[in-house]
């Protein structure tokens, strides 16, 4: 099968360029920029266009692919911190990639979303046919990319398929930022020695490699019962519980705040839909998982965090120090 990601670096990008690699299919990568930087794994042709150049209709009809993957929620090509103006740009560079494959009368495209278009707290497991509730700009953008596909698949008929990852967290890029609860909480310990957390607060994570594979499954379908599948572990945690699993792993005098008030935040995707359609084994439990996060981030704790960050142990404050020195003396030496 002939496949072509769209997206920015990532873990994830490299995940799925592994995965396509390993059953053999032909890779092709539109990186979404045009200066060629970027770290990525080896694919069969690198194209660094931006989405909504004109030459992307003509480099899908050159490679003509069966399978088109937009990272959608998870591309880094988009920086959300003006979300107004990204959401923008989000929806209008969707549009000329599914424009752009509209020839293509067999093809696939799926396009990757997340938890984020809940906006708010669920008494139970959030079913597929439960209406969104995005609240922010970047939440309704994404929103609004998986309604995209939705019209292309109801008024051209192309076979359109929306994946919904339930707080996907991995080992994160060294340096490199994210929104996951496990990054975000054991950021906060780095930065103070101390976690914050809310027991009545709770959620579901799914460990990246474990997502690659059950969203593979339904990329490689023939003929999925549904156009949208949540894509979930199923395992419910509390924040109380996941800083206990950090604590557990960071050690060096790691403490717990308990901030449990109120009725607490509830937010988990039901994924039954999935797992009776297909297997949904997984492989790697949080107790596993959270351990290698916590790990990786200790081992390069400076690069996460900021100069100004403070009260990350006496090791990183004698560390950024030492780096703010250099480089004030740089110049001097230097001339």
């Amino acid at each position: 099968m002939i496949v072509f990601l769209v997206g920015g670096e990532s873990r994830l990008m490299d995940a799925l360029i592994t995965k396509m690699e390993k059953d053999g299919h032909k890779t092709y990568l539109l990186t979404g920029k045009r200066d060629g930087r970027g770290k990525y794994r080896r694919v069969f042709e690198r194209y660094n266009f931006p989405y909504d150049s004109e030459s992307v209709r003509e480099i899908f009809t050159n490679v003509n692919p069966d399978l088109v993957i937009f990272l959608g929620a998870y591309d880094t090509n988009y920086d959300w911190s003006d979300a107004r103006r990204e959401s923008v740009r989000y929806t209008a560079d969707l549009t000329n990639l599914l424009s752009a494959y509209a020839f293509k009368q067999n093809g696939r495209f799926v396009y990757l979303s997340s938890e984020v278009v809940y906006g708010r707290s669920y008494s139970s497991d959030i079913h597929e046919t439960e209406p969104a509730s995005s609240k922010s700009f970047q939440a309704m953008a994404i929103l609004q990319g998986e309604n995209i596909c939705k019209s292309y698949r109801d008024t051209r008929e192309m076979d359109t398929r929306v994946l919904r990852f339930d707080h996907m967290y991995d080992i994160p890029r060294k340096g490199k930022a994210d929104n996951n609860p496990c990054f975000q909480m054991m950021l906060k310990m780095l930065k103070t020695n101390q976690i914050a957390a809310n027991s009545r607060n709770v959620f579901s994570m799914i460990y990246q490699s474990d997502a690659v594979e059950f969203a593979y499954r339904v990329m490689m379908a023939e003929h999925p019962k549904y156009p949208l599948y949540h894509i979930s572990s199923g395992e419910v945690i509390s924040q109380m519980k996941l800083a206990e699993l950090i604590q557990q792993n960071a050690g060096d005098g790691t403490t717990i705040r308990d901030d449990t008030v109120g009725e607490g935040y509830r937010l988990v995707l039901d994924g039954r839909r999935y797992r009776k359609e297909f297997d949904g084994k997984i492989f790697v439990p949080y107790e596993e998982g959270v351990k290698a996060v916590v790990e990786y981030m200790k081992k390069y704790s400076s690069s996460f965090l900021q100069r100004e960050d403070t009260g990350a142990g006496w090791g990183n404050r004698v560390w950024r120090l030492l780096v703010r020195i250099f480089r004030m003396l740089a110049p001097y030496l230097e001339t």
